[in-house]
């Protein structure tokens, strides 16, 4: 099979532009790589993360939670990791770099198969431009953006409908679903990426791609939310999109507003200072329609997002329902902005300086995520020794500052007691309705968690040995 690189400009004194990219990409997911290592216990002993791992150290299969089986991909490390019968720390460390490999053979995929060196770029700005506590707090969304970029970049790959083959349609409509159920809020992403390049003047002969894919994209889209049965993480989502109605006309006066533009002052930054950049591009071209696009776009997706969850809701959360923004600057910079502004030889020196800030960005934040660690860990060592070792907390008894969320810790506090050894594994629980626990706190076997208690023969006793047959004591 013959790749042709997306760009000809290549000099023979400078390396080609899509080289120069992937050594950036190499860089940069390296160094990814390594906060991985170093942070992985903030990464997966929290809240979703942990819960999975507990689910598949328990069933010994992936676990696919709202329909987003997408999430395989990165599943299939800790997966891999239990079934060749690594030790709890060996799974955890597993899947912690698991989802950085995922993004990073994606990011192969684009540039050594596909050659399509632009899309890297985008790739890297993708994990880098306004990551900040998603790296720590783990979703979905980040993993549906990139896999929806790798579908893009074959379509430029293919650069005409005429160049697919029979077989193509299928592969392209599996590709563009997988994206979909990642998150639904990628679908966004593909609006804004089709909208885009339909933009491009001259007409390019990938408009006609770009057409099939959006109505790929949108039946699937109907056939989810019109056709098939939502789940209630779903269906509570478009309960919240009510409050659309509701605070019409008061769209802007919102604290969730407030606290975005609080954030942009603090770590997304370069998302105005992008857009403004891709705007002035724009209008100084005198392409008005794009410089409306790259202007309105996020604007109106920052109200997508906080209208509703307008009361506000947490910043972790939030912005990883923001990450599409990453996309709507990325694309227009790397395919637009930069082209027109520098040699295509220097292409990658912003986006290195870019990828640079957000990295130590992503340190930067760390401390929330470690302090939440260690109060846990703390709080197993001061319990270590009592009589009484299966503990239930009310939320009034925990520092809440620092655990923000308290339905994961029965799985967390599990993962962290057992790291030592699956005999010293414990059951503690805090709560915020702690005294629906009540009849339960006497049945000596039991492990209480959020949505579903599990009996002591249902767990793996080569990584949770759970021998303490005492009951529950209340803090």
């Amino acid at each position: 099979m013959h790749f042709r690189p997306f760009s000809h400009a290549n000099t023979p004194s400078s390396p080609p532009a899509w080289a120069q990219t992937l050594c950036l990409g190499t860089a940069a997911y390296a160094i990814l790589l390594v906060l991985a290592a170093v942070f992985y216990l903030e990464r997966m002993a929290v809240l979703d993360m942990a819960f999975q791992t507990f689910q598949i150290l328990r069933t010994g299969e992936v676990q696919i939670q709202s329909g987003r089986f997408g999430a395989v991909g990165t599943q299939v490390f800790p997966w891999a990791a239990q079934a060749a019968g690594l030790p709890l720390k060996g799974v955890l460390m597993s899947y912690s770099l698991g989802h950085v490999l995922y993004y990073f053979g994606v990011f192969l995929m684009v540039t050594l198969v596909l050659r399509q060196w632009k899309w890297g770029l985008v790739l890297i700005l993708l994990a880098t431009l306004m990551t900040a506590h998603t790296f720590y707090w783990l979703s979905e969304m980040p993993q549906g953006l990139a896999f929806l970029v790798l579908v893009l970049a074959w379509l430029h790959h293919k650069e005409r409908l005429s160049a697919l083959r029979w077989w193509a349609y299928p592969l392209l409509a599996a590709g563009l679903v997988t994206a979909f159920y990642f998150h639904p809020m990628v679908l966004y992403a593909m609006l804004f990426c089709a909208a885009y390049f339909f933009l491009e003047k001259p007409r390019s002969p990938i408009q006609p791609l770009y057409l099939l894919a959006l109505a790929i994209f949108l039946a699937t889209v109907f056939v989810k939310y019109k056709i098939l049965k939502l789940d209630w993480y779903d269906a509570q989502a478009l309960e919240r999109a009510k409050a659309f109605g509701a605070l019409w006309p008061n769209w802007f006066d919102i604290q969730s507003n407030r606290d975005f533009l609080r954030w942009c002052r603090t770590d997304y930054y370069m998302i105005p200072v992008l857009t403004v950049l891709n705007a002035a591009f724009f209008l100084w071209k005198k392409q008005g329609l794009r410089a409306a696009l790259v202007t309105v776009a996020p604007v109106g997706f920052v109200l997508l997002v906080n209208i509703p969850f307008h009361p506000g809701d947490n910043q972790f959360y939030l912005e990883n329902l923001y990450l599409p923004l990453g996309l709507f600057v990325a694309v227009p910079l790397v395919f637009a902005v930069l082209p027109g502004l520098l040699p295509e030889k220097r292409h990658w020196i912003p986006v290195a300086a870019i990828a640079a800030i957000g990295l130590f960005r992503i340190v930067s934040v760390h401390r929330p995520w470690t302090n939440r660690l260690h109060w846990e860990q703390d709080f197993l060592e001061k319990t270590a020794h009592r009589e009484h070792r299966k503990l239930l907390l009310t939320e009034e008894q925990a520092s809440m500052d620092t655990l923000v969320l308290s339905w994961g810790t029965p799985y967390e506090f599990l993962l962290l007691s057992a790291l030592e050894h699956p005999d010293s594994a414990r059951c503690i629980l805090v709560d915020e309705a702690s005294h629906r626990f009540d009849p339960l706190l006497a049945q000596p076997g039991l492990f209480l968690g959020e949505f579903k208690n599990y009996s002591f023969d249902e767990l793996p006793r080569r990584y949770f040995n759970l021998t303490d047959t005492s009951a529950y004591v209340r803090w």
